[in-house]
């Protein structure tokens, strides 16, 4: 869990938690995601790894992400740039 008293401040606080995922929601890749929230993908995979909210939320932006792709390309409302 993401806890800490003293020392260092955390690199990925709950607000950079949701900026990444929301990110990777509107279709970032890791890489963009990642220094939209000035974080390290370093970091990022160490935090995916080890702390279980973090992971959860970035497996819903996919889940997500994936649904909104679907879901238009069903409908026929998805256009590429």
């Amino acid at each position: 869990m993401i806890k800490k008293s003293n020392g260092r401040p955390l690199k990925i606080t709950i607000g950079t938690m949701d900026k990444i995922a929301d990110a990777i929601q509107n279709n970032y890749n890791v890489t963009d995601a990642c220094r939209y929230a000035k974080v390290s993908r370093d970091t990022f995979y160490r935090y995916l790894n080890t702390e279980p909210l973090f992971t959860e939320k970035i497996i819903a932006a996919y889940e997500n992400q994936s649904t909104f792709v679907l879901c238009h390309l069903c409908s026929g409302t998805y256009r590429t740039m």
